[in-house]
């Protein structure tokens, strides 16, 4: 039988947020983010309404690169922190700017970081305390001394 504690949010993290590590098909990428939180939603929503109002207020007439936009400066503005990433070169291997980094996540060549960043804020405030717990136990034991 499931217990409600096992459904419980760090809401806390959601709204300060934590770096996350994205995931194996990411390498060892490190997204610096919240999680999303309301301010993200009604910027969201309000972006979606402005733009809609060529379309005579409707929203889903919006086109999917609009939305798409929208998303992204939404979660520039209000989910990604500073630094918003670790582990993340160019070519040459010199660790990507900020600034580099949100100009990637507007170019639409790169949408696998686009999809990395959602990722990542989906993931913050998420590890149940049964996977926490899982993690304490397999913490090695202080040394003594210390």
């Amino acid at each position: 039988m499931a217990k409600f504690s096992s459904f419980r949010q760090n809401s806390t993290l959601i709204r300060n947020g934590e770096w996350i590590r994205v995931g194996d098909e990411y390498d060892d990428l490190e997204i610096n983010t919240r999680g999303f939180t309301d301010a993200y939603y009604d910027a969201q929503a309000a972006r979606q309404r402005r733009a809609a109002q060529k379309y005579g207020g409707d929203e889903r007439k919006l086109l999917t690169a609009e939305r798409r936009e929208i998303n992204i400066e939404c979660l520039i503005e209000h989910v990604l922190l500073e630094p918003p990433v670790r582990n993340l070169t160019d070519d040459a291997g010199v660790p990507v700017t900020a600034d580099q980094f949100f100009d990637l996540l507007r170019d639409p060549d790169y949408p696998e970081l686009f999809l990395a960043c959602f990722k990542a804020a989906a993931q913050v405030g998420q590890q149940r305390a049964g996977v926490l717990d899982e993690a304490k136990g397999n913490s090695a034991p202080p040394l003594a001394g210390n």
